[in-house]
């Protein structure tokens, strides 16, 4: 592992303790945490390095994270079907751990879950 992933693990780790606060739960916080550090895009050349670590440093604040609603689908089928909520940010898509026994509550939870990180983002 090199410096950049080793700061950048550390970091998602900081940012999910700092969040946890803010969200339902401490998976939550890690969704959110993963999120806002994957939107960044890693540096592929040394030049870059400096200006990527400066900004991971900054987050929450600052983040170019645009998250939002990417599916709500079912996560079963038959009776028990529940339902999840898988997310966009950045480069990638990212699944909650949660399940939803109904697609109006995994639909509210989604709503819930980016409000909160959109003003973690926005705090001064």
């Amino acid at each position: 592992m090199d410096e950049i992933d080793r700061r950048i693990d550390e970091k998602q780790r900081q940012l999910a303790e700092v969040l946890e606060p803010s969200f339902a739960t401490a998976e939550d916080a890690d969704l959110a945490a993963t999120m806002l550090v994957m939107a960044l895009d890693h540096p592929v050349e040394e030049k870059d390095q400096s200006c990527f670590l400066a900004a991971l440093e900054r987050l929450p604040q600052g983040s170019t994270a645009n998250p939002r609603v990417l599916l709500v689908s079912p996560y079963d089928e038959g009776a028990d079907r529940l339902w999840r909520v898988s997310f966009t940010a950045g480069h990638g898509g990212h699944k909650s751990s949660r399940h939803f026994p109904t697609e109006a509550q995994a639909n509210d939870y989604a709503t819930d879950f980016l409000v909160r990180l959109k003003g973690e983002i926005n705090r001064p």
